[in-house]
């Protein structure tokens, strides 16, 4: 690689030719987006004798090693932000469309811009961050798995304890009906014993008239 040529360059100097040739690498993506756009919404990819019958994701995919959420990403930013999407990246304005929402990314563009005006030096990632995140759409935390196991653990103790409780009560029945059965049953088997007693009255009653 050829470097005699930075030599005698101040880093200043560097620094604005990497920035412009970064802004026209840009300028060419977003050309070659909207070109892409165009093939898409016309169909005319199929043109294409090997695509004929593809979807324009396998396209995309396999002549242009590009995945369709990339290409979708890039055409909303270059549609809606065309000049913040050279100056800061495509990136940068999907995230802010992602992180903020459709409501409120435009005024969350306008604020990295007049902070960017308002500064003597190029804004800062960091700067351009702390705006995207006072804007930023609550970020809603599912609980720690270790609590829900937790609580699901202690869910299921108490609907053992239940159980065993139930399991004891319906023991103790069982036993009651048991013993009551058996109550029945044995008065039944002392019935000619009654009958014997009952029979031997009426007889000694008969004695003690006759005398």
């Amino acid at each position: 690689m050829e470097t005699k040529a930075y030599d005698k360059k101040t880093i200043s100097q560097i620094e604005k030719e990497i920035k412009v040739n970064n802004e026209l690498s840009i300028e060419k993506k977003k050309d070659a987006m909207f070109a892409l756009h165009y093939l898409k919404t016309s169909s005319r990819y199929k043109e294409n004798p090997l695509y004929k019958n593809s979807s324009f994701k396998t396209y995309l995919m396999d002549v242009h090693n590009m995945r369709e959420t990339t290409f979708t990403e890039s055409i909303r930013a270059f549609t809606w932000f065309p000049k913040e999407s050279v100056k800061f990246g495509v990136g940068l304005m999907s995230a802010i469309h992602r992180k903020c929402g459709a409501d409120k990314e435009k005024k969350v563009v306008k604020e990295i811009n007049e902070k960017a005006k308002a500064l003597k030096t190029p804004i800062k990632r960091g700067q351009i961050q702390a705006i995207i995140e006072t804007h930023a759409k609550p970020v809603h935390k599912n609980p720690e798995y270790k609590l829900l196991y937790n609580n699901e653990l202690r869910e299921h103790q108490r609907t053992k304890e239940r159980l065993r409780g139930a399991l004891t009560e319906l023991t103790a029945a069982k036993a009651q009906i048991k013993k009551l059965k058996d109550t029945i049953l044995g008065m039944r088997n002392m019935e000619p014993i009654f009958d014997a007693v009952n029979q031997y009255k009426h007889q000694d009653e008969a004695t003690l008239e006759i005398t």
